[in-house]
């Protein structure tokens, strides 16, 4: 769903641990968790403190309340998100708090030197910042923290001031934010959206607006369903790690994380399910029966349609 053979999407493993954690902790405040859910997200945080951190590596690190993390701003934001998590669900340890407290602190620092901080080596992508911004809006909602509160707004305004420059919200800028990839994204705009949606700020609907407007519509043999194109209207472009397969202009990367996008208001309802029937029509339910086999098709699944903010 995303990346390709020869173009490998390099954060699934980090990406997987958090989309199920996320499910898992949706499911644990409705009621409908398995008995065994807090030894689950024990394991799935273990696992995003171990292994998933390869892909990182050429970032370099920094210690964090004993643990060596990458600076990664997308790595640190999948965590963030996990540890608001087994907060929100009242499931967190002492550990689990000391290390959600002393991230927060080190993000909100880190953000408060440059405006948007690099995902791998030196590369920026503003999108990939929303994951962090939303998790220090849920550490200051949850831990009670001012600063994390403070600075997650700062960072989340940062962005809403970026999708208004005059090309769209850029896919890539350099440390002094000038803008080096210009043309917006489907998948970018759906991401963004999606992980600001998990804080419930007011910025993910108006990302997930331009989404449904400049790059999602009805598909004309199937009235009930809903595509969403990776490149705007009139761009011709191939398919990347980020796109996932493009189909007909169609990109299943943005398709797929637009039904996480549309949870960012209950008035997007109809086009959630409109790309919920795009995904069914398209076999989701075969993966889904298969996690093994389609891990990161699942576990993004499962999280894009029961995400609610926390």
């Amino acid at each position: 769903m995303l990346g390709l053979k020869e173009h490998p999407f390099s954060e699934a493993q980090v990406a997987c641990d958090a989309f199920l954690s996320f499910a898992l902790v949706q499911a644990s405040l409705e009621g409908k968790a398995p008995p065994d859910v807090r030894e689950r997200l024990g394991a799935l945080l273990t696992d995003a403190l171990g292994r998933a951190r390869s892909p990182f590596r050429n970032t370099g690190s920094t210690r964090v309340a004993g643990h060596s993390l990458p600076r990664s701003v997308l790595y640190r934001g999948f965590l963030l998100l996990m540890l608001a998590g087994v907060e929100r669900a009242g499931l967190a340890s002492e550990e689990h708090r000391t290390l959600f407290d002393a991230l927060a602190a080190q993000t909100a620092e880190a953000v408060a030197k440059q405006p948007l901080l690099p995902s791998f080596g030196e590369s920026i992508w503003p999108c990939d910042n929303a994951l962090a911004a939303s998790g220090l809006l849920l550490h200051g909602r949850l831990r009670g923290s001012e600063a994390s509160r403070a600075a997650g707004e700062r960072w989340v305004a940062h962005l809403a001031k970026l999708s208004e420059s005059p090309g769209g919200f850029p896919t890539q800028v350099d440390a002094k934010g000038r803008i080096l990839k210009k043309t917006p994204r489907g998948t970018v705009l759906a991401w963004t959206a999606a992980f600001l949606a998990m804080s419930g700020t007011p910025a993910a609907r108006t990302f997930a607006d331009v989404l449904l407007k400049d790059f999602c519509e009805h598909v004309p043999l199937f009235p009930s369903a809903a595509a969403c194109r990776e490149w705007p209207r009139g761009v011709e472009r191939g398919a990347d790690a980020s796109s996932g397969p493009i189909i007909g202009g169609y990109g299943q990367g943005a398709t797929a994380l637009a039904i996480a996008a549309t949870r960012a208001s209950e008035e997007l309802a109809g086009w959630h399910t409109a790309l919920r029937t795009t995904a069914m029509l398209g076999g989701i339910q075969k993966h889904v029966s298969q996690p093994g086999k389609f891990p990161l098709e699942t576990s993004l699944y499962l999280w894009a349609t029961s995400l609610r903010p926390w």
